[in-house]
């Protein structure tokens, strides 16, 4: 496990395969069947020839990590230099440090496409920043949304928020590892993105 907190260990200048964001809760454990959809969802991407990019701590981010190492996979994980009392998870293959959160999130949306599995504060806040980029940005960034969890919560923001059909359908939904990898092909297939600003 590369440890460099100068910059990144794949340049963005060298990336010859897709990177595939999957973020996800730090606090559930393996004995949770999430954990466990985490862990194939990582052994799939990992078939399929991605380089998976977590937040590179524990949880769902490591069960994705894991899944993807044991298949022989790249993991790229995000920490955070000021993190104290926490490491990152030892699948890593490689770590883009950051100071701050922005920077975080940034590398992020750097990434070709994103899925989202069941999380808290932090996995909602990477969502729905991806979200409004796939929204305002001049590129498609396909986003995925893993999980039961997912339909209520957005169903909430589409009654309770100003949201558009148009930015409804920017989401995609799987209900399984298998059918989050085939959304994520799909999408990266099309190229449709929102239609700009508009708060």
């Amino acid at each position: 496990m590369s440890d460099n907190r100068a910059g990144n260990d794949i340049p963005p200048s060298a990336k010859l395969v897709l990177e595939i964001g999957v973020m996800g809760s730090a606090r559930l454990t393996e004995d949770d069947e999430r954990w466990k959809q985490a862990h194939k969802l990582g052994e799939l991407l990992a078939g399929e020839g991605y380089v998976i990019v977590t937040g590179g701590y524990g949880g769902l981010m490591a069960a994705a990590s894991r899944g993807a190492h044991e298949q022989g996979g790249a993991v790229i994980g995000l920490p955070m230099q000021h993190w104290e009392g926490i490491a990152p998870n030892q699948w890593n293959a490689g770590l883009r440090w950051s100071t701050d959160y922005g920077t975080r999130i940034n590398h992020i949306l750097r990434c070709d496409a994103v899925i989202a599995l069941p999380g808290g504060v932090g996995t909602l806040s990477e969502m729905a920043m991806v979200w409004a980029a796939r929204q305002t940005e001049g590129r498609a960034m396909p986003l995925v949304l893993l999980g039961d969890c997912w339909p209520p919560v957005i169903k909430s923001i589409r009654e309770s928020l100003v949201v558009s059909e148009g930015d409804m359908n920017l989401l995609r939904f799987a209900a399984n590892p298998a059918a989050a990898v085939r959304e994520i092909q799909a999408g990266l297939q099309n190229k449709r993105v929102g239609s700009g600003p508009r708060g």
